[in-house]
C-alpha cells in the first residue's frame, strides 16, 4: 500500500516555513488566503501486507487545498488524492483511489499542528481480471511541534504530541 505520510509532513513544513516568512511584515495586515494545487506520477516497487508479493507500480497524485494567513497565525487545509496500480508477478493487481484529508496551523511563536486521515479501498485482481477482494488502509496522523530551532521543519526533541494509527484489511 502507498503511504506518503513524508509528503505530508514535508508540505506541513513547507507551508509554515512560507508562512513563517511572511508573517515577519504583515502583522497588522488583512488576513491573506492562498490556493494550492501540484500533481506528481511517479513509479515505484511495493510488497503488499496481503499477499506478501513485491509489484511494481505507478501512482499519481495530486495535493490541492487552501491556506489562509492573517499575520499571526496560518491555518491550511486540502486533500490529497492518489490514483495506483500495483502489479505482482504472478499477474496479479490492485487499482486504488485514495484520499487523504489533511489540515494543519502554524503560529507566529512556533507551534505548528497537523492532522491527516487516510482511507485507501482499493480492488485486488487475478491474473485473468476476476476480482479477489477488497484491500483497505485506514490511517490516521496528529502531530505537534515547536520549532525550538526555527528551521521550520520538525526535529527530533520538538514532537510535543504524536499519534499514529494504521489498519489493514485483505481480502
Amino acid at each position: 500500500m502507498i503511504l506518503r505520510q513524508l509528503s505530508r509532513t514535508a508540505l506541513c513544513g513547507a507551508v509554515a516555513t512560507l508562512g513563517l516568512a511572511g508573517l515577519a511584515g504583515t502583522a497588522s495586515a488583512q488576513a491573506t488566503v492562498r490556493t494550492f494545487y501540484s500533481q506528481e506520477t511517479f513509479t515505484f516497487v511495493d510488497t503488499s501486507i496481503c499477499n506478501g508479493m513485491t509489484g511494481t507500480g505507478t501512482n499519481t497524485v495530486t495535493d490541492s487545498g487552501r491556506f489562509v494567513d492573517n499575520g499571526q497565525t496560518i491555518a491550511f487545509h486540502g486533500l490529497e488524492a492518489q490514483t495506483y496500480r500495483v502489479d505482482y508477478p504472478d499477474g496479479s493487481y490492485v487499482i486504488s483511489t485514495t484520499p487523504t484529508h489533511f489540515e494543519g496551523v502554524s503560529t507566529m511563536r512556533g507551534q505548528f499542528e497537523f492532522t491527516a486521515a487516510q482511507q485507501d479501498r482499493g480492488t485486488l485482481y487475478a491474473a485473468d481480471g476476476t476480482v479477489i477482494g477488497t484491500v483497505s488502509v485506514f490511517t490516521l496522523t496528529h502531530t505537534t511541534w515547536r520549532d525550538l530551532n526555527g528551521n521550520g521543519q520538525p526535529d527530533p526533541g520538538e514532537f510535543t504530541a504524536t499519534v499514529d494509527q494504521f489498519r489493514v484489511t485483505c481480502p
